[in-house]
C-alpha cells in the first residue's frame, strides 16, 4: 500500500474520523488497512469515488459497523449493501 495511502488511514484512526476520502487514488483493491483492528470504529461515510476496485470485503459491515454511506465506482461488486448496515450505498458503474 502507496505511504501516502497508509499515513491517510492512520491519522483517520488515530484521530477518529467519521469520515474518510480515498476518491482518485487509483485503488484496485479495498485497502484491507481500513479493516484492521478497531481503530475505525467510528467511521461513518466512506468516499472511494473513481477507483478501479471490482469487490469489496464481505466482513465490511462488521468490520465498519457505524458506517451509513459507502460511496464508490464498482464495476462488478460481489457484495449486498444491507438495510441493516448501509443507508446510503451508491455504487456507479
Amino acid at each position: 500500500m502507496a505511504s501516502e495511502l497508509c499515513k491517510t488511514i492512520s491519522v483517520a484512526r488515530l484521530e477518529k474520523h467519521k469520515n474518510l476520502f480515498l476518491n482518485y487514488r487509483n485503488l484496485h483493491h479495498f485497502p484491507l488497512e481500513l479493516l484492521k483492528d478497531e481503530g475505525l470504529q467510528y467511521l461513518e461515510r466512506l468516499y472511494m469515488k473513481r477507483n478501479s476496485l471490482t469487490t469489496l470485503p464481505e466482513n465490511l459491515a462488521q468490520k465498519l459497523p457505524n458506517l451509513v454511506e459507502l460511496r464508490t465506482t464498482v464495476s462488478f461488486v460481489a457484495y449486498c449493501c444491507s438495510a441493516q448496515c448501509l443507508q446510503t450505498c451508491d455504487l456507479l458503474s
